[in-house]
């Protein structure tokens, strides 16, 4: 199995141009393939592709799967006459690494999609790596349906992964560039469904069997950058809230995972001043989103309340779509490479339930102290108790399932409520910069009241649950 590893990323036409001729790519090759699949799509559900491509007489079969957000396995062989020839494929291997038996499906395999595009591309050769940038322009087809593809492409062909970000992030700034971990596969099933945009991408929890801490950290920390880029684009497309949610959500996941794995000491601070950097933008135009969608649409409030939404949903995009955005997502899957091989003494259970216990233990001893009438004090119990709940969802895995769901069903009902009050608070701070906090505060009062008296219950719940991490759990 060959490993690709590989940075895609959108660029406007003008950048296009100036690419081609700083990377002195070379002469246009043209390429089209056809994408194939079953009528379930039993593929596209393994995150796998299969393709055959002409290039000039020549035809090409591969198959490439998904292994983590920058790396996908792929194997390649001859396909006479332009026909899939899948007993020229090693299936064995395609079959212990994927999960899928193509040798059973190939009777049920049709064409699905269709890609044609003209490829520059060049070879750059660095002390430590040799990387093919390549331009590609064209189109994907998927019956009567056309959806246009520009972008760069960077392959690493020899060093490691360091070395293809490190170059990647010194193009950012001056072409525009705008990391995108979406294949032409991912966007050709889009095209034939009639989808014009991914639906926002929710938390996806990586495997962590017989993960060392350190890999643990890499694997995580990767799965919140691929969350966050891949809500990115929505963002920049579509007037959805829910792709800032989920974008805010992986920073969010991103913190809390490098708070659990402390002990570890990895060197965060670069990664933390970026986050930083462009945290308070992103959160204004999310508590925009929220309080608009609390107020009753026909009301002279919403409409003055929209006004605001729509110019800080502006200044969010332009976050997403700059430099420095984009520059963070590549310095952070830099970040991961080296975290992969930070080492602990401990097996993963141990330190799982180490990092669990020390989150678990500031909680409780804020929660004990806490004024439930000031909201600054809940405020701050919230952040504790969501960065609990993320190193939750992220380590479970490493204990038993039915000592976990007691605990995490409690921790989330606490959460959920603190939530709540939270958006009151922003409600009543938003409708004060518009002169209608008055407008508002009977029905927050009554509302703040029953969720306060239901905090007190939810908490002694929480307080009152076994910790799943403990010995005898």
């Amino acid at each position: 199995m060959a490993l690709e590893r590989e940075l895609k990323f959108r660029l406007s036409a003008r950048a296009a141009a100036r690419v081609a001729r700083a990377l002195a790519l070379g002469a246009a090759e043209r390429l089209a393939s056809i994408y194939y699949d079953t009528p379930d799509l039993e593929l596209r559900r393994a995150r796998v592709a299969l393709r055959l491509r002409r290039s000039g007489r020549r035809w090409l079969q591969t198959v490439k799967c998904d292994l983590s957000p920058l790396a996908r396995g792929e194997w390649e062989s001859e396909a006479p006459a332009g026909r899939l020839d899948l007993a020229r494929l090693p299936l064995a291997e395609i079959r212990e690494t994927s999960g899928i038996d193509l040798g059973a499906l190939a009777a049920r395999l049709a064409p699905k999609f269709e890609t044609r595009f003209a490829r520059r591309s060049a070879e750059l050769h660095f002390d430590d790596a040799t990387i093919e940038p390549a331009l590609d322009r064209g189109m994907l087809l998927a019956g009567k349906r056309r959806a246009s593809i520009l972008e760069l492409e960077l392959e690493l062909k020899t060093g490691e992964p360091r070395a293809l970000l490190c170059y990647a992030r010194s193009l950012v700034g001056p072409f525009g560039l705008q990391l995108a971990l979406e294949s032409k596969a991912e966007r050709g099933y889009r095209l034939a469904q009639g989808g014009a945009l991914p639906p926002p991408r929710k938390w996806q929890a990586p495997g962590l069997a017989n993960a060392t801490p350190g890999v643990a950290l890499a694997e995580l920390a990767g799965a919140a950058l691929a969350q966050a880029c891949a809500n990115a684009a929505g963002v920049l497309a579509s007037d959805d809230p829910e792709y800032l949610h989920q974008l805010r959500v992986a920073l969010r996941r991103l913190r809390a995972t490098l708070s659990a794995f402390r002990a570890l000491e990895p060197k965060v601070q670069g990664l933390k001043r970026r986050l930083r950097s462009f945290s308070r933008p992103l959160g204004a135009a999310r508590d925009w989103d929220v309080f608009v969608a609390s107020l009753p649409k026909g009301s002279a409030l919403a409409a003055r309340a929209r006004v605001r939404q729509r110019k800080t949903r502006i200044a969010a995009r332009a976050v997403v779509a700059g430099a420095a955005f984009n520059d963070f997502l590549l310095y952070g899957f830099e970040w991961v490479e080296r975290a992969r091989w930070q080492s602990s003494s401990l097996p993963m259970a141990e330190f799982a339930a180490a990092a669990l216990e020390r989150l678990h233990g500031k909680a409780v001893k804020l929660g004990e102290r806490i004024d439930w009438q000031a909201p600054r004090e809940r405020h701050a119990l919230r952040i504790r108790v969501k960065r609990l709940r993320y190193a939750c969802d992220s380590l479970a895995a490493c204990f038993a399932a039915a000592a976990v769901q007691p605990y995490l069903a409690a921790l989330e009902a606490l959460q959920d409520n603190l939530g709540e009050l939270n958006d009151m608070a922003l409600e009543r701070r938003l409708a004060a910069e518009l002169d209608g906090a008055a407008v508002l505060e009977p029905r927050l009062a009554r509302r703040e009241r029953a969720a306060i008296a239901r905090l007190s219950r939810d908490w002694a719940a929480f307080a009152e649950r076994w910790p799943f991490w403990r010995s005898g759990s």
